[in-house]
């Protein structure tokens, strides 16, 4: 069922051009989010973590990502969850059978707060192991704010969009075993990682978070195995031959000489 358009007033247009820098992302906002959503991003911005959306580098089916700066200038990764066209039934998979959301109401949007959460609470796990990740610093509502990964106004590129070669993709190679193996110590699996959500800054960064698992979750296993298997691919397809037995052989060793620290 369609939701009812929300029209905005002359309230809403004012916080459009007050937050939103750039007119035509200020048409987009319009035409893919509410009202609501313009009000918790104000809400998030009187908090003092970014005062103007400056514009869109990444839209997706699920969120639009925005650069915003505060008032000294420093940049800010604002992503904004779609509330009504978000896939249901694949969020629905990450959710389900995790502990921390345990009851949570199986609506729409419930369960697009509850990713919103997911992601800010699976980041900060990963910040305090100590990993290469956007550092969680706010969240209200379907409006998650991290710690923007660039330089100036230009957001790092993805690893899939860069032809690393010899001992670049082998350091990469190692960073994704270390990687994989702190977070697993520190409880979790990614869920989705691929080249796509790997940022390349002078260390790897990686990045959506939203479908994470505790390593209690019943598919958790099912999960870390895509991830590896996912990478694997990646890397024999860069031209450094990478079989899937062979890098969780490489990880559950590195497990081990993490534990026997």
């Amino acid at each position: 069922m369609q939701s009812e358009e929300i029209e905005y007033s002359e309230y809403d247009t004012g916080l459009l051009k007050r937050r939103i820098r750039n007119e035509s992302d200020r048409k987009i906002f319009q035409d893919v989010f509410d009202s609501k959503t313009l009000d918790t991003v104000h809400k998030l911005a009187e908090k003092g973590l970014f005062d103007v959306l400056d514009h869109i580098v990444a839209t997706g089916k699920e969120a639009h990502v925005f650069i915003a700066s505060n008032a000294g200038n420093t940049k800010r990764a604002v992503k904004v969850f779609k509330r009504e066209t978000s896939d249901f039934r694949k969020m629905s998979e990450y959710i389900e059978g995790d502990r921390r959301f345990e009851g949570y109401r199986k609506d729409r949007r419930n369960l697009v707060l509850a990713w919103v959460r997911k992601e800010f609470k699976n980041l900060s796990i990963a910040m305090e192991a100590g990993l290469s990740v956007p550092m969680p610093l706010g969240f209200e509502e379907n409006v998650l704010v991290m710690e923007f990964i660039g330089n100036g106004d230009k957001p790092a590129p993805r690893l899939k969009d860069t032809r690393p070669s010899g001992k670049q993709l082998s350091s990469y190679k190692g960073q994704i075993i270390d990687f994989a193996a702190r977070l697993y110590l520190a409880g979790l699996v990614h869920a989705d990682l691929s080249e796509y959500n790997i940022l390349v800054q002078k260390k790897l960064v990686v990045i959506d978070f939203a479908q994470g698992v505790l390593l209690s979750h019943p598919k958790a296993k099912e999960f870390f195995e895509r991830d590896l298997r996912n990478m694997a691919n990646y890397f024999t397809r860069a031209g450094l031959p990478t079989e899937f037995d062979d890098l969780y052989a490489a990880v559950k060793e590195r497990k081990e000489e993490l534990n026997n620290r």
